[in-house]
């Protein structure tokens, strides 16, 4: 058998077996009325079945097995928990079972009621070595079921990432102003220094920064104090001036900076490098006011677009990518695609963690509404999933499938995936 037990279970909840004429093992008629509910906790597979055998209807639970020998091996026969069982689904039969009352339990055979077809696409997803499981195969299905099942895997992306706010506001104790300072922080260092950002934003508290606000030399000696990034080394007179505050401020504040080697430079675009981010960070800080107040106030694409550009960097910037080596001059400020990143990543997330918090659907609507108006991302997944013909000129899309790669293709689960359900049944 070139399947599994996960397969067998696929096959009895989409009915993707032969329904006519069906006997059980014993050769009395069987009707399914309903295959139940599956169950994903212990106990029986389906439960709330009803099935009519002869001229009964039963009501109860069904098990699923790939021999019926499996009901022993997993030692049903001694629990009581599976005495309401009223069908026995196995794709092989190779004994008889009984519950513990010794009565005897129907069994339907799916061995001869499979056909070749499903078995064979089921067998071809789960084990080529493509990129995706039906990368030969998901250009059959149809675009209008594609589109319907991206927009289920957007709102699983979505609410995985509540479960990240929510962890934060559970550790600042409800500040959703410090749960946004972290998320934007971690999403400033984009994804090759996010972790050395989230660090820098612990290590240094929004409200720490704010006592210093009114001067802003200090806000960035703070800044990049903290993130270890200051050095006696250093001979230009901006980051000398700058180790000089921090070192006031360090004790005062009786503050610690992360580890320097956090940081990543190699293989980066200089206009990437966390000296620019830190520099454009430290500008968004100066430039806003009660910014997560703000976001939740602002309706637009372009509204929300504008406070994230022009920022005004200091000038040592204009010719430095990092400290003490100079550079031709070029525009520091944040780029259209990392803006769109962070409106995104954060901004959009925040909404719709916020309207689902206090049941608010106007926020979860703009936070759509968004991922429905922002251009999609470009990266090498999205560029492999334009190749196999599934457009993502908007970001709703490309987020969707992100998940679907992340969540589905990669674990290849094909029988949860509502694309590999449609490719298994006999007719796409």
């Amino acid at each position: 058998m070139d399947f599994n037990e996960d397969f067998l279970h696929y096959v009895w909840k989409f009915r993707l077996f032969k329904l006519q004429n069906l006997t059980t093992q014993d050769g009395e008629s069987l009707e399914i009325t309903a295959v139940g509910i599956h169950n994903s906790h212990a106990g029986p597979d389906f439960e709330n079945s009803k099935i009519k055998i002869g001229e009964t209807l039963w009501v109860g639970n069904v098990e699923v097995h790939l021999i019926s020998s499996d009901w022993i091996i997993h030692k049903h026969h001694t629990d009581e928990a599976y005495d309401n069982v009223i069908l026995h689904v196995v794709y092989k039969h190779t004994q008889d079972i009984f519950r513990t009352n010794g009565t005897k339990i129907p069994v339907l055979v799916l061995k001869n009621l499979i056909s070749a077809e499903v078995i064979s696409k089921y067998s071809l997803l789960m084990r080529n070595l493509n990129w995706i499981p039906c990368e030969q195969l998901i250009s059959t299905v149809d675009q209008f079921h594609i589109k319907n099942w991206l927009s289920r895997t957007l709102m699983e992306r979505l609410e995985h990432k509540i479960e990240q706010v929510t962890a934060l506001l559970i550790e600042f104790n409800g500040s959703w102003d410090d749960a946004f300072y972290i998320m934007l922080a971690k999403n400033f260092g984009f994804k090759t220094n996010a972790l050395p950002f989230e660090m820098l934003s612990r290590a240094l508290p929004p409200q720490l920064i704010a006592k210093n606000k009114d001067q802003p030399i200090k806000v960035e000696a703070l800044l990049f104090g903290q993130a270890g990034l200051l050095s006696e080394k250093q001979v230009d007179n901006y980051p000398k001036t700058l180790l000089a505050e921090y070192k006031y401020l360090q004790k005062k504040y009786d503050i610690k900076p992360i580890n320097t080697a956090s940081w990543k430079f190699m293989r980066m675009r200089p206009q990437n490098f966390p000296t620019i981010r830190l520099a454009q960070f430290s500008a968004l800080i100066l430039t806003t006011n009660h910014l997560f107040s703000t976001i939740l106030e602002t309706k637009n694409v372009d509204n929300l677009t504008k406070i994230f550009e022009g920022l005004s960097l200091n000038s040592y910037w204009d010719t430095h990518f990092i400290f003490d080596s100079t550079s031709k001059f070029s525009s520091k400020n944040l780029g259209k695609q990392s803006i769109y990143n962070i409106l995104i990543n954060t901004i959009a997330v925040f909404l719709f963690a916020y309207g689902k918090f206090f049941k608010l659907p106007n926020y979860i609507s703009d936070a759509i509404v968004l991922l429905e108006t922002l251009p999609s991302e470009s990266n090498e997944i999205l560029i492999r999933f334009k190749k196999l013909g599934l457009t993502t000129d908007k970001a709703f899309t490309s987020q969707a499938l992100l998940q679907l790669k992340g969540s589905y293709c990669d674990q290849k689960k094909c029988l949860s995936c509502g694309i590999g359900i449609k490719l298994l049944s006999t007719n796409n």
